[in-house]
């Protein structure tokens, strides 16, 4: 048995002729959650990006929540910093970025989502590596396109820097997904009853994830 998304959104399920209906029913009940994010990444994949400029005043997310961006004197930046402060930060509420920056603006806020991401793993790891069983051994951050994360080998985990946009509970969830990966590769029955050990509404995160993921970037 096998099944297909046609370019036109349709969902193709080819299966043998003396497949039995309850057979095939409990296939497609099995790939459901692949079948839900293929559909929801060719509609985010044609739904159009986010419009962020870099002027006072436009928000940019983390976790969840849109900070607003303010540029500012270079001065300011270090003032309650060390003098090698980055010329982006999260200060009081808002994004604040050194004047003398502006056109590196998206290069600085990809360099500082970045961080964010490995100081966020750091933390939360050590929140499910004995509930799943599992030993992260390395962390990679890099761009994985329309992925938000993918398990690695020897014990590594490769996450988009893009997913710390997204709110604390949908970046644990791709956490979690990932973790679990280093038990059981595939989308398996065994794959799922593992995540929902851990996150028992996980068809929730899934579902908010593939509906709001276009909007996590730049």
């Amino acid at each position: 048995m096998a099944i297909s998304i046609e370019r036109d959104g349709g969902v193709m399920v080819k299966v043998p002729h003396q497949a039995e209906l309850n057979e095939i029913e409990k296939f497609i009940a099995e790939k459901r959650i692949w079948i839900y994010q293929k559909l929801a990444r060719k509609k985010a994949l044609n739904r159009e990006g986010p419009k962020r400029e870099f002027v006072n005043g436009q928000g940019f997310l983390y976790l969840g929540r849109s900070y607003r961006l303010k540029f500012v004197d270079d001065s300011e930046i270090k003032s309650g910093s060390s003098s090698k402060a980055a010329p982006l930060r999260l200060w009081h509420g808002r994004f604040e970025l050194a004047k003398s920056e502006k056109t590196n603006a998206r290069d600085h806020f990809v360099s500082w989502y970045r961080k964010q991401i490995k100081k966020q793993l750091e933390e939360r790891i050590p929140r499910y590596d004995k509930r799943i069983g599992v030993t992260v051994r390395d962390i990679r951050i890099s761009d994985l396109g329309h992925r938000w994360a993918s398990c690695g080998r020897n014990g590594a985990i490769n996450f988009n820097w893009r997913s710390v946009m997204a709110p604390v509970w949908v970046f644990d969830y791709i956490l979690v997904h990932e973790m679990v990966h280093m038990i059981e590769r595939g989308h398996t029955d065994r794959f799922w009853h593992l995540v929902a050990r851990v996150i028992p509404d996980y068809e929730e995160h899934v579902r908010w994830l593939n509906e709001n993921g276009a909007d996590l970037d730049l």
